[in-house]
C-alpha cells in the first residue's frame, strides 16, 4: 500500500466550516445601525382659487376625438400643439394612442357587422343537402303527398321544356 490513508477510516475535521459557521452567525445577530429615514410628510399642492374644477372623466379623450375627426389629416404632434394651444394639457403620444383605440373600434365594428357568407359543403354534384330536404318535405306536406308531389314536379318540368 502507498501509505496514503490508515487502516480506519476518520471523519474529516474541517476547522474552516466551523469557522465560517460562526461568522455567519456572529453578522446576523449584530444590532443594525439606525440610519435616519427620510419624513413621508411632503408638502401638499394647493390648488388656486381661480384654477378651474377637474373635468369629468373621459372628457380629455372626449375632446381627442373630436380634433380627430375635425382635422384627420393632422398628426399628432400637430394636434398636440393645437390642442395645447387651446387649454388642454395633451401629448403627441396620448392623441397616438387614442387615434389606435379609434382605429380598432372601426374594425371590430366592420368585421362584427359584416355577415358571414353560408358556404355549402363541398361533396359530389348530385347529393342532396339537408336544407333541401327539409324543404321538400315541406312541399309533400304542403301537396299532400308523395304522389302529388311528383305529379307537380312532372308538371312543371314539362312547362319548363
Amino acid at each position: 500500500m502507498s501509505g496514503w490513508h490508515s487502516g480506519a477510516e476518520q471523519p474529516i475535521d474541517i476547522p474552516v466550516l466551523s469557522f465560517y459557521t460562526f461568522f455567519f452567525y456572529f453578522l446576523t445577530t449584530l444590532p443594525r445601525p439606525n440610519m435616519p429615514r427620510k419624513s413621508k410628510t411632503t408638502e401638499i399642492e394647493t390648488k388656486s382659487v381661480e384654477a378651474a374644477p377637474e373635468a369629468p372623466r373621459g372628457s380629455k379623450t372626449a375632446a381627442i376625438k373630436r380634433a380627430l375627426k375635425a382635422n384627420p389629416d393632422k398628426f399628432p404632434k400637430e394636434l398636440a400643439e393645437l390642442m395645447n394651444a387651446d387649454g388642454w394639457d395633451v401629448t403627441a403620444q396620448r392623441i397616438s394612442v387614442v387615434k389606435s383605440a379609434m382605429k380598432a373600434e372601426k374594425k371590430a365594428k366592420k368585421t362584427a357587422a359584416a355577415p358571414t357568407p353560408e358556404i355549402a359543403p363541398e361533396g359530389p354534384e348530385d347529393a342532396v343537402s339537408i336544407g333541401l330536404l327539409v324543404k321538400a318535405k315541406k312541399l309533400v306536406k304542403e301537396l299532400g303527398g308523395i304522389k302529388e308531389a311528383k305529379a307537380a314536379l312532372n308538371a312543371l318540368a314539362q312547362l319548363l321544356d
